[in-house]
């Protein structure tokens, strides 16, 4: 028995696929603590190359993938000598990549952030231009395959000039000679314990259509973030406990599976002074109380999936407490031996920036379907490939 990708003991026939000695080869850039990596290494890809310029997460990564070179730099800053030269030291041909994956800083395009992006502060924001150097990143190892990961909310976001971002990175991937179909997938309908959106965005430079993969989970059959969470023990990595206040700990103990913040007695809710009084102890009005969204002591509901995990730590579905940072990277289907370095916090970051590690597997074994045959497939012409429109993904 081995430990499979959502911390459950599977038999040997599910455990990863090791890489063969022909499998087609991957290289990662803004690869985080490598949860879209591990996915592709898991469908039987060989990883070669991991890149990260954060340094907790360049840490997790080296700790979890010994065998993979890594380069812990600034992406802006690696040419095209320095990019070979890594995968020259991973032990691969820089000319035999065949896919390149990653999921370039987004939190420009997210929700919180919802006016039209002005050109000019698309190019002062980085967050909102590094796809252009991931971009450049696969124009100098030329794969066949390209797959770039990015919030949801994207497909919304519009420059001043009325032009979808999506369309811009389209159009950027077809500057490069890549045509490019995009999709937001569904975290939970491929068997993640997550309701999770992120778009993704598929290229290839070959004649050969674009295929994403089916959901394999049916709604009704989602896996549950009880399921998920079952019999973690104390002395997994990352099992790390929060030190809670008694009074923080009543109010959990309020919060029903599934609910959060609202539904906690009015007593128990943050009140503050609303008036412009400079003496509260004299001034006639009550504090009035503070509303709370999102996830802010949110329980999970043991018969559901997860909400998307976030730095935000979510309620146990069944004890009263917090999660543990490891049962956190459970959501995102990680397995119980990928350890994270770094603080509580830069861990929690990680795991919440990161790809859930099924979800990455299930788009690598997609991509292995074209292999071998890709390599000697005709190429394209991505000057005549028509975009999806926006009603195609309602």
């Amino acid at each position: 028995m081995s430990v499979g990708a959502d911390g459950d003991s599977v038999s040997e026939s599910d455990a990863p696929t090791e890489a063969s000695a022909d499998a087609p080869v991957v290289a990662g850039f803004f690869s985080g603590c490598g949860g879209l990596d591990l996915g592709f290494e898991r469908a039987g890809f060989d990883v070669a190359l991991g890149s990260d310029q954060w340094e907790p997460a360049a840490e997790t990564y080296r700790r979890n993938f010994s065998d993979v070179e890594f380069i812990e730099e600034d992406v802006r800053e690696l040419d095209a000598p320095a990019i070979r030269a890594a995968v020259e030291r991973a032990g691969h041909d820089p000319d035999g990549i065949d896919v390149v994956i990653g999921g370039p800083p987004c939190q420009g395009f997210s929700r919180l952030n919802n006016e039209q992006i002005e050109l000019d502060e698309m190019e002062k924001d980085r967050r909102n231009t590094l796809f252009e150097e991931f971009l450049r990143v696969v124009s100098v190892l030329e794969p066949q395959l390209v797959l770039m990961e990015n919030v949801r909310d994207l497909i919304n976001r519009q420059t001043s000039d009325d032009r979808y971002v999506k369309d811009l990175i389209v159009d950027e991937f077809a500057a490069h000679g890549y045509k490019c179909e995009y999709r937001v997938l569904e975290a939970e309908q491929y068997g993640v314990p997550q309701k999770r959106r992120r778009i993704f965005f598929m290229g290839t430079d070959r004649d050969v259509p674009i295929r994403f993969p089916e959901p394999t989970t049916p709604e009704g059959h989602w896996r549950t973030a009880g399921e998920a969470l079952a019999d973690a023990s104390d002395d997994l990595p990352n099992m790390t406990y929060a030190n809670t206040q008694e009074k923080t700990l009543e109010r959990i103990r309020h919060v029903p599976p599934g609910g959060y913040y609202r539904d906690l007695p009015d007593r128990l809710k943050t009140k503050k002074y609303q008036c412009d009084c400079e003496d509260t102890d004299t001034c006639p009005h009550e504090p009035e109380i503070v509303k709370r969204y999102g996830t802010y002591l949110r329980r999970l509901h043991p018969d559901e999936p997860s909400l998307t995990v976030s730095t935000n730590v979510f309620i146990h579905p069944s004890e009263d407490r917090y999660l543990t940072p490891r049962e956190m990277a459970r959501l995102q289907t990680f397995p119980d031996d990928f350890a994270f370095e770094g603080t509580k916090t830069d861990v929690l970051k990680q795991i919440g920036n990161a790809v859930p590690v099924r979800l990455g597997e299930e788009l690598a074994t997609q991509l292995l379907e074209y292999f071998p045959e890709i390599r000697d497939a005709p190429p394209a012409d991505p000057d005549v490939y028509e975009q999806q429109s926006l009603t195609d993904l309602a």
